[in-house]
């Protein structure tokens, strides 16, 4: 038994006691008040017996000193005959007790007042007390008051004889009802006591002063073998003599020494440790009665703790035992009550937090060990514990030295045999070695965060760096090819953009891999002609390698049919990485693009794709390391240029639509790559009818008037050239404070601003320009910039800006921004129609628009971005390709562009787009090709402001 426990009990022994000898010495006193009372009552009823007839005989002198003498008594008298016990007379005070008057009650029986179940007994009382001439008699009686309350009354009877010599009953009633519920009082809390005694499990034996036996229970007799319970029937004169029971303690003489020292001292003894002979264990209690000093007698209680005796013995053992475990298990144990007092604290727990368990006995582990922060943690797990719930936590606590140390703590409630959570018990392990080691962590992955937040402005900073100058170069070289060059003035233009065009490359490849690291890459999934896009690939490095003595051959799965929904771009720039590198590799031999279907699931079609050359090989040493980033795997001393980024880009655009990629490698046989992608087979879809087009709309961009926000010279000269080349109006802003102030000087049609410039930047400038109230708050801002990373597109959004165009970019693709613009911000009766009127624009194909996207605007709404923003600048490059009469790519642009033109309601243009694939598909005239482009040319223009409109609304509706 735990320490608490038998305190516990003990304290309930000793509250019992003192209980019950209040209530037997409120008994005793009520005892003797009643005898008193009675006997007084008794004296005094003869009295007024006696009064009463002596005034009974002035009263035949006097009248009215008679009804004086009725009426000075507070009790009731009257007289009733002694046959029928009619009243012939009653005192007035009967109203005032009974609440019947004196001509109520005069005539009638006096048996009609008392409750039935007592009139026959008390008829009879009266009936013998006249058979045997008893001149006085007491009776107590209830009776029945007017208002129906019932009252008990103790009355003296005293037979008389009257003048007449007639027999008289004479009475005298008083209201006893207080008396009789003190009475019934003292009765029940006799009765309950002697319940209790003789019902409790414990050995209970009363004495009195001179050791004779009040009261015993059979649990005493029971406990010392006696066969009957020794006391007689007056309860007062039977004595037990402990040396009769002496042979069953353990020590006989020293147990009965013990009992008469308890006798001679007469002191209350509690829960005193008794050996018996036989093994059990017994607890003891001696209480001594007094009354106003006077010893009454005493009370013995025996009971048998046997088992909880040995539960104890066997719960201290277990505790010594699991102690030693858990000194062993370095884990510490706390016991606390609900106001986080310690009352039992272990010794490991002590070594823990530098504290003896006598030092942290009584304290409160709040104030004592508890930081701000764990006082914190604490209120919530005492909420939680005091749901009666378990849990784990961390929580530091403060060392006796100052030191800080950090405990993982498996906390409990304790709960009371009534179900009560009384406290808490802790289980603590120390945590501060593993915490340093956290701290450790996390300060090495703040110091790689940061790492990680230099490589990123490093590549933003090489970005802008590289691509300012290589967009001039680029550009310098675009305006060069219009200068009628020479033959090897054109060769070394040639030289000068392949030379950029790597370096850009290069650039690409890097900021390429630092999107997808930040998972800012996103699978855009289209139906497209995966057939048409390997042909595609095909007829390219055929064109590469018609040089070298190396075939390139494609091999179709006879089941691959129809289109498939994925990422073509995706999986374009893989498989061009992938036979890039065969080509790179490989002297002479064959390059082989392979596509089957693997399997096919529910509604995906796993399909593998084999690129395999007959190139030098890996070394089998250095195959697992070609996914690297940065790694070049050199054979034979083979150096290439490049990043070493390819193979890296390649396996996470793979693994980015949920594919896998493998390779195998004989060194000096070849290499084959292996990677298997899931699409989906896309749904036929019909032509829609053929609509007619428009016609051209010529001259909005050469009324444009531009801002250029721009401090690279090289740059300024470059599109300074573009817009003279154009007959397009500009001017010159070498920062962007002075980008604002032109802004406040004249009116713009579209401004481009540079993002990386002194003085003010192009975020900062484009907020001044959207915030001041001036002829350009609402000018389209197209953001030009050479750090094409992560979060610039967002940027240049949030800050205001309407589109975002990359360095180094084409004459072309600038083109496109600038028609854009000149159809939003121009209107249709302006001069710029040199050759007639302006067309009617023609609508968008609302019907199919409805059966591709229903209801589902935020899908249609990304389809439309990414047409505007990815797709609408390779019509430039469409452009370019059909004056040079490079049929094959026009062909293959062309089918690629083809789906994108149907995805947005352009279904009159899909049309002369599918007309110039197949014109472009054998050797074309060109004059046919030329009227086709030229029709196409005269009308997209002006869907653009159709397209952007229909994109906002999509973007509203999400």
């Amino acid at each position: 038994m735990k320490v608490e426990e038998r305190e516990l009990l003990i304290q309930s022994v000793k509250q019992e006691r003192e209980a019950r000898l209040n209530a037997e010495k409120k008994l005793a006193e009520k005892i003797t008040e009643l005898n008193e009372t009675k006997k007084q009552f008794q004296l005094l009823n003869e009295s007024l017996t006696q009064q009463i007839q002596e005034k009974v005989r002035e009263l035949h002198r006097s009248d009215q000193e008679y009804r004086q003498l009725i009426e000075s008594v507070q009790d009731i008298i009257y007289k009733v005959t002694p046959l029928d016990g009619t009243f012939t007379f009653i005192s007035p005070v009967v109203e005032r007790i009974l609440g019947y008057t004196e001509d109520e009650l005069l005539g009638k029986p006096y048996l009609t007042l008392v409750l039935p179940e007592y009139q026959n007994a008390l008829h009879e009382f009266y009936r013998s007390m006249l058979r045997e001439r008893v001149e006085n008699t007491y009776r107590e009686f209830p009776v029945r008051c007017k208002d129906g309350h019932i009252k008990w009354i103790g009355q003296t009877v005293r037979m008389v004889t009257n003048e007449d010599n007639a027999r008289e009953l004479v009475a005298v009633a008083r209201d006893v009802s207080d008396r009789k519920k003190t009475e019934e009082a003292l009765v029940s809390a006799q009765i309950r006591l002697t319940t209790v005694i003789s019902s409790s499990i414990s050995a209970v034996m009363i004495e009195d002063e001179n050791q004779a036996i009040v009261l015993i229970n059979r649990g005493f007799c029971e406990l010392f073998g006696l066969d009957t319970m020794p006391i007689s029937q007056d309860g007062l004169t039977s004595t037990i003599s402990f040396r009769l029971v002496a042979h069953l303690f353990e020590e006989p003489e020293k147990a009965l020494n013990r009992i008469e020292e308890l006798l001679q001292n007469r002191q209350v003894v509690i829960g005193e440790d008794v050996c018996m002979a036989d093994g059990r264990r017994l607890e003891r209690d001696f209480i001594p009665v007094f009354r106003d000093g006077n010893y009454m007698g005493h009370l013995w209680r025996y009971t048998d703790v046997t088992e909880k005796y040995l539960a104890r013995e066997q719960l201290r053992k277990s505790e010594e035992k699991y102690r030693g475990i858990m000194n062993n298990m370095e884990l510490g144990l706390v016991e606390v009550d609900n106001n986080q007092t310690i009352v039992r604290a272990y010794e490991r727990f002590g070594q823990m937090v530098g504290y003896s368990p006598e030092e942290l006995i009584g304290q409160n582990i709040s104030d004592l060990l508890l930081t701000p922060e764990g006082r914190k943690v604490l209120v919530t797990q005492q909420s939680i514990r005091g749901q009666g719930v378990s849990s784990s936590y961390e929580i530091p606590l403060r060392h006796k030295n100052g030191q800080i140390v950090w405990m993982l703590i498996s906390g409990a409630p304790i709960m009371d045999e009534n179900g009560n959570i009384v406290g808490s018990i802790g289980i603590h392990y120390n945590l501060t070695e593993r915490k340093q080691l956290e701290m450790e962590v996390a300060e090495a992955h703040r110091l790689a965060e940061e790492s990680r937040q230099a490589e990123k402005q490093f590549l933003a900073n090489m970005s802008h760096e590289i691509r300012t100058p290589l967009n001039a170069i680029i550009g310098m070289t675009h305006l060069l090819y219009d200068t009628r060059p020479s033959k090897e003035q054109l060769e070394y233009m040639d030289i000068i953009r392949s030379s950029a065009d790597f370096l850009h490359s290069l650039i690409s490849d890097l900021l390429d891999m630092a999107k997808i690291e930040a998972g800012r890459v996103e699978v855009n999934r289209q139906p497209f002609d995966l057939t048409g896009l390997l042909r595609s690939l095909q007829k390219i490095f055929q064109m590469r390698l018609q040089k070298r003595n190396i075939s390139m051959d494609v091999m179709l799965d006879a089941r691959i049919t129809g289109k498939f929904i994925g990422d073509e771009l995706m999986l374009n720039q893989i498989l061009l990485n992938l036979l890039g590198n065969a080509e790179k590799f490989t002297e002479e031999g064959a390059v082989v693009l392979t596509a089957r279907i693997r399997k096919k699931e529910a509604e995906r079609t796993w399909i593998e794709f084999q690129v395999s050359d007959t190139g030098i090989g890996i070394p089998g040493d250095k195959l697992e390391r070609i996914f690297q980033k940065f790694r070049q795997v050199s054979a034979h001393g083979h150096k290439h240029k490049g990043t070493g980024l390819g193979l890296s880009i390649t396996k996470e655009l793979i693994e980015l639509q949920e594919g896998t990629i493998s390779v195998r490698s004989e060194e000096g046989e070849g290499t084959t790559f292996t990677f298997t992608i899931p699409y989906k087979q896309a749904i036929a879809e019909e032509n829609p009818p053929k609509n007619d087009s428009a016609k051209e709309t010529l001259g909005k961009v050469e009324n444009m008037k531009i801002l250029v926000a721009e401090d690279n010279l090289m740059n300024q000269r470059y599109v300074s050239g573009l817009l003279k080349k154009w007959r397009v109006d500009f001017t010159i802003a070498n920062d962007g404070q002075q980008a604002v102030e032109q802004c406040r000087k004249q009116k713009f049609d579209l401004v481009l601003m540079d993002i990386q410039m002194p003085v003010m930047d192009g975020y900062e400038a484009t907020i001044a320009i959207r915030s001041i109230d001036n002829l350009n708050q609402q000018v389209p801002i197209i953001a030009l910039t050479a750090s094409a990373m992560l979060d610039q597109k967002e940027m240049a959004m949030k800050a205001g800006m309407n589109g975002f165009l990359a360095k180094p970019f084409s004459p072309d693709k600038l083109l496109v921004f600038l028609k854009r613009y000149a159809e939003e911000t121009q209107p249709m009766d302006t001069e710029v129609s040199a050759v007639g009127d302006a067309p009617a624009v023609q609508s968008l194909d609302y019907d199919r628009l409805a059966e591709l996207y229903g209801d589902d605007s935020e899908y249609a709404a990304i389809i439309f971005e990414t047409f505007l923003e990815t797709v609408v600048p390779d019509f430039d490059t469409l452009d370019g390709l059909i004056q040079k009469q490079r049929w094959e790519e026009v062909r293959q642009l062309a089918h690629r562009l083809k789906p994108g033109l149907g995805m947005v309601g352009l279904s009159d243009l899909e049309i002369v787009m599918s007309e110039l694939e197949t014109t472009t598909k054998t050797e074309p005239d060109p004059a046919v090709v030329e009227k086709l482009w030229q029709t196409f040319r005269a009308e997209f223009p002006n869907r653009l402001p159709l397209l952007h409109t229909q994109w906002q609304n999509y973007l509203t509706k999400k």
